[in-house]
Parts: C-alpha cells; sequence; structure tokens
C-alpha cells in the first residue's frame, strides 16, 4: 500500500518479475505502511488494476499470473470454506483479469 505497483513493474521488468500474485486491498488504518488491511475484490482496492495489468504488458511479461487473496463469499463460509482462496472469489478474479488483459492488449 501506498506503492506505484504499476512504476515498480515496469522498474523491475521481467528480468526480475517471474511470477505474479494479482491482488489488491483496502487500508483500513489510513496511513503509509499500514498494518491494517482486509483483502478486497480486485476492482475495489487501492491499485488501479489496469494499470497494473498494462505495466505487465508494456514490460513483455510472460510468465504465470494469478488472483492472490480475495474476499469469502456469506455462502463459503456456510459450506465451511475460509482463507483468501475461495471459489466463487478466485472466479470472478480471473474473469476480472482476463477482461483487463484484454482490453490493456486491445487498446496497445
Amino acid at each position: 500500500m501506498g506503492t506505484d505497483i504499476p512504476s515498480l513493474v515496469r522498474k523491475w521488468g521481467s528480468d526480475i518479475i517471474n511470477f505474479v500474485h494479482f491482488r489488491n486491498v483496502l487500508d483500513l488504518s489510513g496511513t503509509i505502511p499500514s498494518t491494517r488491511f482486509t483483502e478486497t475484490f480486485h476492482d475495489e482496492g487501492q491499485i488501479d488494476m489496469y494499470e497494473a495489468m498494462k505495466a505487465y504488458y508494456d514490460i513483455g511479461f510472460t510468465g504465470p499470473m494469478r488472483p492472490d487473496h480475495v474476499p469469502t463469499m456469506a455462502t463459503e463460509v456456510e459450506a465451511g470454506q475460509s482463507g483468501g482462496y475461495t471459489v466463487l472469489g478466485n472466479l470472478f478474479a480471473i474473469g476480472y483479469m482476463r477482461g483487463l488483459a484484454e482490453g490493456v492488449a486491445k487498446k496497445s
């Protein structure tokens, strides 16, 4: 939090970045750096995920990328699922990531 992720991606490039955990969080403390945050859906946090995806595209990143830490939906809690890797949140995240990737590629 408080870090310009797209700038870091462009600075480090695909020589350093080998695997991407694509995630977003909400800062609950109002201070940077924060130790109080909550997992959120990829389109609701403080990082501009379109710009992050564009940065990965710009550096020619072709490695693995997966969603990381998604909120747990109420029905998943009832079914005993927990943790940041539940099915519904991951389905949303994968679709969101694919949409961002396609949008970036078509606009470039």
